[in-house]
């Protein structure tokens, strides 16, 4: 009886087959188990992604019942009473936050949510369902106005380096990524400092500048305005010299140069009007002075057929002194200078502007297809100054304000408005 025991079990030990039902049997184990928390991991990720999205749309709700003035948490409560997809808890609606990056901002809504439900595959193995949570933030923000805008959307637009010292009560925006790292501490300060991409800061901006990353972008206040003249003239005025000088309009509404020349100590001042200057552009030599009320000034290219490698440019010594106040009506209403937007862009045509402590820049510089190099004194009178190009570039101890009185005319200071999400 016992050889015929140890016989049956040596048979079961050598048989394959049996060896090959246990193996599967023992392999199912693991793989079933592994399908179904595949499972529940799909539906708990399912969840969270529906979860947000009604915490999104609520937060999004709150800010714009806080711009509108209505009830914050009415309103989010009624948009999140709409969401029948799931069942949750709502933790939280909260303006400003408790809690997080944006604790304290009165300008953000805060809607936390949650949910906890069992499902098939792992509650057999845990006591209790899982709770998921969520959070969004969304910001209804009233912008400073901005007085500074780069519009390339490419590269870094905004430019404040090296022993550069920018102080101005209105904001700077680039509509790609804003090099802020001028050396120091507490050498620029703004309203607020605005990228479409980064802000880079290494520690030079003073605490009370607001900053934004990933902003939306600044749009071109002058788009529409005239940029592509097509001015025919060959007037090249003598150089002036010496003092008393005044150039008037060749052309009844408007004049029309090939280029400007104010020697050293000259003063020249300039008639109401939009003036045209062409392929030789402006030049103001040392302690010349350039005086101007109610006046725009062109830069294209005033030969026939049109040369774009040859827009007119200006030219200031760092002792000349311009003073400029922006047209009042027509079609340059605001601005100072305006610059062919078909223009080659390089470094060699770029608006390098400039001047003592007697020049005043009043009015708007607008050169949408260049760099404008800002490197002024910091007592120079820039009381409503506006620069609108490709890049923007400032130097030197620059000091730059906006407080332009009312009806002044100079396009676009105002802030921008926006409800965004933040987290």
């Amino acid at each position: 009886m016992l050889r015929k025991a140890v016989q049956f079990l040596k048979q079961v030990r050598d048989d394959a087959r049996g060896n090959v039902l246990v193996l599967v049997a023992a392999s199912l184990v693991p793989m079933v188990g592994t399908m179904g928390l595949a499972v529940d991991a799909a539906q708990w990720i399912s969840w969270r992604r529906d979860l947000h999205s009604a915490a999104d749309a609520g937060a999004m709700a709150g800010a714009l019942a806080m711009k509108n003035g209505e009830d914050v948490d009415a309103v989010v409560k009624k948009v999140l009473g709409e969401n029948y997809q799931h069942i949750y808890t709502i933790e939280a609606i909260e303006t400003p936050p408790t809690a997080g990056d944006f604790a304290g901002d009165n300008s953000m809504v805060r809607v936390v949510l949650s949910t906890s439900r069992e499902l098939p595959f792992s509650s057999l193995f845990l006591a209790s369902a899982p709770t998921i949570s969520v959070e969004a933030v969304a910001q209804s923000s009233s912008e400073v106005p901005n007085c500074m805008i780069a519009l390339d959307q490419n590269s870094t637009g905004l430019t404040i380096s090296g022993s550069a010292s920018v102080s101005m009560n209105c904001g700077m925006a680039s509509n790609s990524n804003f090099d802020a790292t001028a050396s120091g501490t507490n050498t620029i300060k703004a309203g607020a400092l605005s990228a479409v991409g980064t802000v880079t800061n290494s520690g030079g901006v003073t605490s009370d500048t607001a900053i934004n990353n990933n902003a939306p972008p600044a749009a071109d206040p002058f788009d529409g305005v005239d940029t592509q003249p097509n001015m025919v003239c060959s007037d090249w005025p003598l150089p002036f010299k010496g003092p008393g000088n005044t150039l008037g309009l060749n052309y009844g509404t408007y004049g029309c140069y090939q280029g400007i020349q104010i020697q050293n100590n000259a003063t020249v001042t300039l008639a109401p009007g939009t003036y045209y200057i062409g392929a030789k552009g402006l030049s103001v030599g040392g302690n010349a002075t350039l005086k101007g009320t109610n006046v725009t000034l062109v830069f294209t290219n005033t030969d026939n057929p049109f040369n774009a490698g040859a827009i007119g440019n200006i030219t200031l010594a760092g002792t000349s002194s311009v003073q400029l106040t922006a047209a009042e009506s027509g079609p340059y209403e605001g601005l100072i200078i305006v610059q062919d937007s078909r223009l080659v862009a390089s470094n060699k045509n770029r608006l390098f502007l400039t001047g003592d402590s007697k020049s005043v820049f009043d009015g708007a510089i607008y050169a949408p297809s260049n760099m404008v190099e800002f490197s002024g004194n910091s007592s120079m009178t820039t009381d409503c100054l506006q620069i609108v190009s490709r890049f923007i570039t400032f130097t030197g101890n620059t000091k730059v304000t906006n407080k332009c009185p009312a009806g002044r005319g100079v396009a676009s200071f105002s802030g921008s408005e926006y409800l965004r999400l933040r987290q």
